[in-house]
């Protein structure tokens, strides 16, 4: 589709993947739409406009700017002018919106969701209060069939409204009146609720009044719609049903497709970078190498792949990456670079912050990844270097950045830009293919491949286009829906040079296969940029607001949420999918682009705020302020209407003021230090479905948020004392997010709504005790429950009826400090708390019972359980049977004192079902023995079966951990076949006398085990060979151990960190110490004898030692520092 060269070249120079313009001489990435943009003087995304462009020729740019409207107009000011969408009002409203991004696209009005809310509302009250009057039953069903109208040429009417401008008006003034008649029905069943619960707390009779002013309310919506449905009489609008849930499955594995490091056609690019980081002509103290390219050509997932390099690993010694984005808070960015290394960073002073990162980075040789680089002042790149100098002044330190500007790269270059090309037509269509033709599902046939390549020519040669593309073709197989999206007009709008990605996006955004899918993605432009977006609270919004509608009764809100959330990932307008040790994926992030594409197409009802002042707010629905922190929202706004806002998000915002302004809303998130109470005004809030609390100082909730009858969640993120004793009244609220150490009040079983409780604290008394889980049918998730000792036996426990709770992550939990008399029922309770089989995750804590019961373990029924902690079962005498869970991965026992032998029954039962198997443990990643006192015997696996059975044990075993078994003598012999193992700590271990040579092992931490004679290897350390030579082992710890230990160093070739303390024996480091030559940190603790290195040569063998530490060690000879003259970083301290 050939396109003639856009006239406005003619006032710029092109660039690479940009363009110089002529009159300002300033560099952009782009192409003729952003040329023509800085040229009109509108400024955008790393656009500026132009100060030195003729009238003439601006006012030419500006003609063609009216095509499209504007997302960010010109000004510094606090306010920014808008133009209603509202047809019905002709006044200007005045704000600054704070977007960025490509031309937008103008904002559709999508209705269906609040059209079916409208008819299920109207359906609940005409068929579920049989007490209402007949009059009013009938106005109900008269109201019913006009929505009904309109549902059925609604879809229609949104599809015309972007050609057809009358249609939009029309869909206008519907949205106007819908909404409001949403508040009407929502009060109706604000009332049918607030009965309920006077029934429930038997206050009245069940009876059921609806009022004369209700009547009239009914009619005048009715009016209202029969109005609106007769203007369109003459449009000639066509009947459509849509279908409101795709048919897509609910269990669809969208895992191939969240790669977002995959990378296709940049091998070159690759290795070229990773070769000059490496390179050992690379001798600036800091070398900084700019990845620049246009949005959406791979910068970050380029420097992703170059991150996670094995060279680069092997080659630098700290490896750090910050999301930088438009703030370059030098702060932040050395927050981020010193973090992982050290917790306690608070507020620190300039010296202190120089002393810390000089301690973490002063020897070593780091890598620093600056993503998203939008700063052009170079001040403060400046301050930056200036603190990394002060860090360290070694030659072969580097920093790559990522950057959509020229400008930046060439402030902060040492090295020349990387300029990223865009991929050939053939990489589009890798891409596209691999993500569209997931695990098989359907064959790639020639035709579709002719159409797909044609499709992958739309992608510019951007993967990020691709990756799009392919993710919404995954759920498109039909021919005809492919040529939709190859002939689709939108194509015709893209530059010459493909630098505008809106139009991909709008053409997979037009493919989203439902109207309720497309307005929950919109609606996701209320979240900050680079917000890491929680699954669950992204979904309990758009519930919120009445986008997740159901009409299968198999599924439940929360479902249909987590499908569109699926689909979102799976089509790459999220992505970034953050999973938890489950293997449940827990957050995600939007793409800069995606996100100002979806605040460009949901502007008429989206308000970012910065500063606090607005002229009127009476056409928005949505409402996020995002403040400095300083100013407090309220006072300026006291006198402005939002009585139609449904969704406010805002920091330090005083509510107190502005309560009665906001009586519509649906979503109210309140965060900031400054917000010390929620008044009880608060109960006027009665369309509210979302609360949402965090990092404030209120440390109580006002008694009065038991009236809020319609809310569905409350999240609570901070310290409150307890919730309110009346919250049992909140008979819709689904879920409770809270911290465990907060008040549970009584009568919890009243909530039957409930879904997500992730603690439960049992009492003794009435209201309290754990039979209220039982009313909670529900209930999923995780779930931990507290003061098991207040459950009397067996048949109360059951009454909890966890087994017919699809929980995946329970926590069983006893006091620590009761009466050791109450232990002997423990046994009994535990056997009726058993889980359902979905069980991933299992913690079991101050358990009193000898045994556990026979569930604990249960390889037929638990075969998804991953994690098992048990922990302080302090009368716990034999451990159990575990080896033959197919998916444990992570195993932790934690002071079960009274165990004395470890024996066949952990690893399988006495029935000898093992026989079917020839692996046991055959997962386990992680294994923890910790404050087991008594423990004396550790029985291998294959000592308890017969000579001819092969049995492997702990195949996959990666970290092992011993602390405080003080009798324990030996380990298992098998553990020298786990080739997988690459951690053991052994720590409080007196008896033990030898650990297995594990030839994979890549650290060990050896401390207080006196009787210790040798470390893991082959042959007896004492009688050196090569067999002895421990070929993988990098970091060695022994700390209070016998000096036995210290001549088998010698043996650990590869070791690159050495630390050792308290060997009070040792006077001298031996010769041999020079033979360490991977040796990169030496640290030496209260060796109080210690006077001597090794000789000079020795020392200076090590060639790779950046770090010596001593301290404690008063003998040491200050004469000996001019052995390690060559180390860059050495502290001497006597202690």
């Amino acid at each position: 589709m050939g396109r003639q060269r856009d006239q406005f070249w003619d006032h710029a120079e092109k660039l690479k993947d940009g363009f110089k313009c002529n009159y300002c001489e300033k560099k952009f990435t782009g192409g003729a739409s952003r040329i023509k943009a800085h040229l009109a003087g509108i400024p955008g995304h790393d656009i500026q406009a132009c100060n030195a462009v003729p009238q003439e020729v601006q006012e030419k740019a500006q003609a063609t700017q009216k095509k499209r409207e504007p997302q960010v107009t010109q000004g510094t000011n606090k306010k920014l002018k808008s133009v209603s969408t509202s047809a019905s009002k002709s006044k200007t409203k005045t704000i600054k919106i704070v977007t960025q991004g490509e031309e937008e696209y103008r904002a559709e009005i999508i209705l269906n969701d609040v059209v079916d809310r409208l008819i299920a509302n109207v359906s609940s009250l005409a068929t579920e209060h049989i007490n209402f009057e007949l009059n009013f039953k009938v106005e109900l069903i008269n109201l019913l069939e006009t929505l009904f109208k309109i549902k059925f040429v609604l879809g229609d009417a949104q599809k015309r409204q972007s050609s057809d401008e009358s249609m939009r008006i029309w869909l206008t003034n519907l949205r106007d009146v819908a909404y409001d008649a949403d508040n009407v029905l929502d009060k109706f069943s604000y009332e049918s609720f607030l009965q309920k619960v006077q029934i429930q707390n038997q206050m009245v009779d069940q009876v059921c009044n609806i009022s004369l002013c209700n009547l009239d309310k009914v009619k005048t919506i009715k009016q209202l719609l029969d109005k609106i449905l007769k203007d369109v009489a003459d449009f000639g609008l066509r009947i459509e049903l849509v279908n409101s849930i795709p048919k897509i499955s609910l269990d669809m594995n969208i895992d191939s497709l969240l790669n977002d490091s995959e990378v296709v056609g940049r091998e070159q690019d690759i290795k070229k970078i990773v070769n000059l980081l490496i390179s050992s002509s690379n001798q600036h103290v800091i070398s900084v190498l700019p990845i620049v390219g246009m949005a959406g050509i791979g910068k970050t997932t380029l420097a992703k792949r170059v991150y996670n390099n094995e060279l680069i690993k092997q080659h630098f010694d700290v490896l750090a990456w910050v999301n930088v984005g438009k703030d370059f808070d030098v702060e932040g960015i050395l927050s981020e670079i010193l973090k992982p290394h050290r917790e306690d960073l608070g507020d620190l002073e300039y010296d202190e912050v120089i002393e810390i990162g000089a301690e973490i980075l002063g020897a070593k040789k780091y890598l620093l990844i600056l993503d998203d680089v939008q700063n052009e002042d170079p001040k403060k790149w400046d301050t930056l270097k200036d603190y990394l100098l002060k860090f360290n002044i070694n030659a072969g330190n580097n920093i790559v950045i990522t950057t959509r500007s020229d400008n930046v790269g060439q402030i902060m270059k040492i090295h020349p830009p990387h300029d990223l090309k865009k991929l050939s037509q053939d990489n589009c269509w890798s891409i596209m293919k691999k993500r569209t033709f997931i695990d098989g599902r359907t064959p790639l046939t020639l035709d579709l491949e002719v159409i797909g390549r044609e499709i992958a020519k739309r992608c510019g040669g951007v993967p990020w286009a691709a990756r799009v593309l392919g993710g919404t073709m995954c759920f498109q197989f039909d021919r005809n829906k492919w040529l939709e999206i190859q002939n689709n007009k939108i194509w015709d709008l893209l530059d010459e040079d493909n630098s505008d990605m809106f139009p991909v996006l709008k053409s997979c955004f037009d493919q989203l296969p439902t109207p309720s899918l497309k307005r929950c993605f919109a609606y996701c432009a209320i979240f900050p940029k680079n917000y890491d977006m929680k699954k669950d609270e992204v979904i309990q919004h758009w519930m919120a607001e009445g986008f997740l509608l159901t009409k299968e009764a198999n599924m439940e809100m929360e479902d249909i949420g987590n499908m569109y959330f699926n689909i979102l990932l799976a089509t790459s307008f999220f992505q970034n999918a953050r999973k938890d040790a489950c293997g449940n994926i827990i957050s995600c992030k939007m793409h800069d682009l995606v996100h100002d594409f979806a605040l460009s197409i949901s502007k008429f009802e989206t308000l970012i705020l910065e500063g606090d002042s607005m002229d009127d707010g009476s056409s928005i629905q949505h409402l996020f302020a995002r403040l400095d922190g300083k100013t407090i929202l309220g006072s300026s706004f006291s006198g402005v209407d939002f009585t139609k806002s449904r969704t406010l998000i805002s920091e330090n915002f005083n509510f107190d003021i502005m309560s009665s302004n906001f009586k519509c809303l649906r979503v109210l998130k309140l965060f900031g230090e400054s917000i010390v109470e929620l008044p009880n005004s608060i109960e006027q809030l009665i369309h509210l479905r979302l609360l949402y609390i965090s990092r404030t100082t209120i440390e109580e909730l006002p008694k009065s948020i038991t009236k809020l009858y319609n809310l569905q969640t409350l999240r609570i993120e901070g310290y409150i004392r307890g919730l309110p004793e009346d919250l049992s009244n909140l008979i819709n609220l689904r879920h409770i997010h809270a911290y465990y150490y907060i008040k549970i009040p009584k009568n919890m079983g009243r909530l039957t709504c409930l879904q997500s409780l992730q603690f439960f604290h049992v009492g003794p008394d009435e209201g309290y005790r754990i039979k209220e889980l039982g009313c909670l049918k529900n209930l999923k998730g995780e779930i931990n429950i507290y003061n098991l000792e207040n459950v009397e036996d067996k048949e109360e426990a059951k009454s909890a009826k966890l087994k017919e709770k699809e929980t995946f992550k329970l926590g069983l939990n006893w006091n620590y400090s009761r009466v050791k008399d109450s232990y002997d029922k423990d046994v009994k309770v535990l056997e009726g708390l058993q889980p359902h089989p979905n069980l991933k995750s299992l913690t079991i804590n101050c358990y009193g019972g000898k045994k556990f019961p026979s569930w604990v373990g249960l390889s037929s029924l638990y075969h998804d359980l991953i994690e098992i902690n048990l922990k302080y079962c302090m009368e716990c005498e034999e451990v159990p049977t575990l080896g033959q869970l197919p998916c444990l991965r992570v195993l932790e026992m934690v002071g079960m004192g009274k165990v004395r032998y470890i024996g066949s029954e952990f690893y399988f039962y006495s029935d000898g079902s093992y026989r079917n198997t020839t692996t046991l443990f055959p997962a386990l990643r992680i294994l923890k023995l910790e404050g087991m006192e008594t423990l004396e015997e550790w029985k291998d696996a294959k000592e308890l079966t017969t000579a001819d059975e092969v049995l492997f044990v702990f195949p996959c075993l990666e970290e092992l951990i011993i602390r405080c078994c003080y009798k324990l003598r030996y380990l298992p012999d098998s553990l020298r076949t786990c080739v997988s193992l690459q951690k053991l700590v052994v720590w409080h271990c007196r008896e033990l006398s030898s650990l297995p040579g594990v030839r994979s092992l890549q650290k060990l931490v050896v401390e207080f085990c006196p009787n210790l004679m040798s470390l893991p290897g082959n042959g007896d350390f004492r009688l050196p060979s090569t067999s002895s030579i421990h070929p993988s082992l990098q970091k060695l710890k022994l700390k209070w151990c016998g000096s036995l230990l210290l001549d088998q160093i010698q043996y650990f070739i590869a070791l690159k960190i050495l630390w050792i303390q308290g060997s009070h024996e040792m006077v001298a480091l031996p010769e041999w110490f020079g033979n360490l030559s991977s040796l990169q940190e030496l640290y030496l603790l209260h060796c109080w004898k210690l006077v001597h290195l090794p000789t000079e040569e020795a020392m200076r063998c090590l060639t790779q030692l950046k770090t010596l530490i001593i301290y404690g060690c008063p003998k040491f000879e200050y004469n000996e520092q001019i052995k390690i003259s060559h180390v860059p970083w050495v502290k001497i301290n006597d202690g």
